[in-house]
This record gives structure tokens, sequence and C-alpha cells, in this order.
């Protein structure tokens, strides 16, 4: 009975589109696909790039139109409209609104934000070729690929670790902001013959940035927000990777620009580092040489948030590779936490800011207990409990020198605050 329902719906019809699609490039390597733009068109497709679009939410762009003001007219309407724009070839990218997230603790990183229909068009199109090029992505490559994460790339690190003590701390300069824009449509080319496929994704390349009033056209680079970017990236660096791949004794571990090869000794690290920076310059690329650095194992390196060092264990009577939370993983949690207390009115309950820093909390345990995490888990608990001490001082209008006598941090985890230490058992 219920069948027939399952396979129209768009989840189902589209995972049997993209199974499809992935076997077939799998089987046929170097095989192009010429007619895909029919995919993207299918209302089936739009409604799930709609649907995975105002999950992730974000700020609107240019024109302003936000996802609340969409879903308060007509999704179905809207998706339509864009339905009729793809299919008569009227359909052209808006330009993008540049706005800068902090980076560290001095530096801003350039966002771009394409407007909603810019967006839910990406996607239509990412669920459609991902699985085209998904076929010819290595195992090395862990970064915005589906069922693969950050977990997977801080684990096999500290795997290969064990064996590959020299490490070549690898970081790009400026990566989304210069890849060519040649380069990269030819390497799409490989696998999409689509020329109105091409052609969107051309226009989303050359699309203009707006920022203080003023437009202008980049000739490099893919916009970091953009939802095709991830995708694009990691075609563009899946040339790196398959030049180290089939290197029996180099193991590189790579999240989309951020990468370390793991070597046996510091000879090879050294010529691994000189032929990596001929394979970036081949590409385009410029290594930052000021962060690239080659390190054994005994000393720190960071990667996807954790720090990784080798380290005398007493219990074990010998050396050990541990990974904890970096110094900015702990930094980012402790801002979050702040961020969210901070941002709710005093005049709330304290169980509404609880659950809100659970969320956070639970959040960081998830990923940070693949490692030795129990000290910094400790320190995230003791920041929780203050940043609700001082809400609750300010509900409550008491005196600062009152709070820790008569609020300790039992009083919070009596009223339901996650203990982050036990988080990371379970």
């Amino acid at each position: 009975m219920n069948a027939p329902k399952a396979q129209n719906h768009p989840m189902s019809w589209l995972r049997t589109l993209q199974r499809k699609l992935y076997r077939v490039a799998k089987q046929s390597f170097g095989r192009k696909f010429g007619i895909i733009h029919n995919h993207v068109c299918n209302p089936r497709t739009l409604k799930e790039a709609w649907k995975r679009v105002s999950a992730n939410g974000g700020a609107p762009g240019v024109d302003r139109q936000t996802i609340g003001e969409i879903k308060a007219a007509d999704v179905d309407e809207f998706l339509a409209e864009l339905q009729s724009e793809l299919e008569n070839d009227q359909y052209l990218p808006n330009v993008i609104r540049r706005v800068y997230v902090p980076k560290g603790t001095s530096g801003k990183r350039p966002l771009g934000i394409p407007t909603l229909k810019d967006r839910v068009t990406q996607m239509a199109v990412k669920l459609i070729i991902e699985p085209l090029f998904e076929a010819d992505f290595l195992d090395c490559s862990l970064g915005f690929r589906p069922r693969r994460n950050n977990k997977e790339a801080a684990q096999l690190v500290h795997r290969y670790s064990n064996t590959h003590k020299w490490v070549v701390d690898v970081d790009l300069k400026s990566y989304f902001d210069t890849i060519d824009h040649d380069a990269l449509m030819e390497l799409v080319r490989r696998r999409v013959s689509d020329k109105r496929i091409l052609w969107l994704i051309k226009q989303w390349l050359k699309a203009g940035i707006l920022e203080d009033g003023i437009v202008t056209t980049p000739e490099r680079g893919t916009p970091q927000g953009g939802v095709l970017s991830p995708l694009l990236s990691n075609i563009y660096l899946n040339e790196i990777d398959k030049l180290w791949h089939g290197n029996a004794s180099v193991k590189l571990v790579r999240f989309a620009d951020d990468m370390v090869l793991l070597c046996k000794s510091e000879t090879q690290a050294r010529w691994v580092l000189k032929t990596l920076k001929g394979q970036l310059e081949a590409l385009k690329l410029t290594l930052n040489e000021e962060k690239t650095k080659i390190r054994h194992v005994r000393e720190t390196f960071d990667f996807v948030g954790f720090t990784y060092r080798e380290a005398f264990s007493k219990k074990q009577g010998r050396l050990i590779r541990i990974k904890y939370p970096r110094a900015k993983s702990m930094q980012k949690i402790r801002d979050k936490i702040k961020s969210a207390v901070k941002e709710i009115p005093t005049g709330k309950e304290l169980s509404e800011v609880i659950t809100e820093v659970n969320r956070k909390l639970r959040g960081w345990a998830e990923y940070f207990k693949a490692g030795n995490s129990y000290e910094a888990a400790l320190e995230i608990t003791e920041f929780a409990c203050k940043q609700l001490r001082i809400f609750w001082r300010r509900h409550k209008n008491r005196k600062e020198q009152q709070c820790s006598q008569i609020w300790q941090n039992k009083f919070f985890y009596e009223r339901g605050l996650l203990y982050v230490p036990y988080l990371l058992k379970n």
C-alpha cells in the first residue's frame, strides 16, 4: 500500500537516481554525462533542494529575501517559478553579498552569500552531479562529502602517525579565492558535458560580488558560502589526491583545503614538501610558507580541531600518540556558550538557558570524545557553570560576590545542566 507513495517521495526518487548515476560513473571511468539538466529541473529535485537549503538556514542574499518570507508566501509557487526559469533558460544568477566572519584572534574570513533562489539552484545541481564526482574521489579526502566527516579524518591521522612520524602540515594561501576558473571548468567537463549545466556553473563562478555598494567580477576563486563551492573545491584538489594516493610510504589525509602528509623520515618529508609545492603551482595554487611546516609527531601539530603529539605514558611505559582539543576549538566552544547565554533575555527561566547550553555541550562532546578530552571537558563544564551563574545573577539582581556561594555548580546540574566528562563516555 505504501510502496508507491515511498517511490514518489522526492528523497526516495532522488536516492535511486543518485545511486544509478554513481554506479554508471564508477563502472565507466572517464564517461561524460550529457543529459542531466532535466534532472535538475525535476520538481522532486527542486523540492529536496529547498528542503536542505531551508534546513541549513543562513543569512539572506542581496535581495534580502528570507526563508521565512518564502514559507509565508508560497514555497510551491517559488519552486514552480524557478523550475520554469531553468527549463526555459531564463534563470540568471544574482550578485553575491560579501560578508566577513572572524578568523582566529584577529583575522577575518570572507564569505559570499548567494540569494535563496541561487542557493536552491546550486543545491539542485549539486544533488545531481555530486554522485558523478564521488565515483572519482579517493578515501584520503574526507571533507564535505556524503557519509564522511572530520572525526574520520582525525582518526585516520592518529592511526597513520603510529608508523609515519614526520608530518608535512600544509596550509594553502587563500585557497577558495585562488581557484583558477578555466582549470576548474576543465576538470568539471571530465564528467559533465551538458552545456546547460556547465553554463550554470560558469555563471556562478563569474557572479559579481557586492561589497560596500560596489560590484566586482571575480577572475578567480569560488566564494565560501556558496552551496556548490565545497564540491567544486574537492574536484579541484582531487588532482592532488590522485598524485599521492598510490604512494605506499606517504599518507595523505585531506579535509577540504586542510591537509597533512605523513612520512617515514625527515628526508622524505622534505622531498614531499618540495614535490607538493610544484604540484600546487601547476594548479595555480600557493602554499602559505609561514604556516606550512615539517614536524615530528613529538612536536604538536593541529588538524580538524585536534592537536596531536607524541608523549610518554608512565602507565604503559612507552611513547604514545595523543590528540586533544586544540586551543582554537576550546575558544570556539567558549564563545558559543557565552553568546548563547548572552543572547537570552534575563527574564527567561533558567531551564530555557540550560537547554540552549546543553545543545552546545552535546555537539562538542560528540565530536571530541574521539580524543583525549577529559581535562578539556572539565574546563568546558566549569565555564558553562560560570556563564549560567552570570545569567542567574542578573536574573535575580544579586551582587557578583554572592554568586559562587549561593549558586554552586551543583545547583545547575540539579536543574538539568549536562556534565561534559560524562557525555564523553556515551
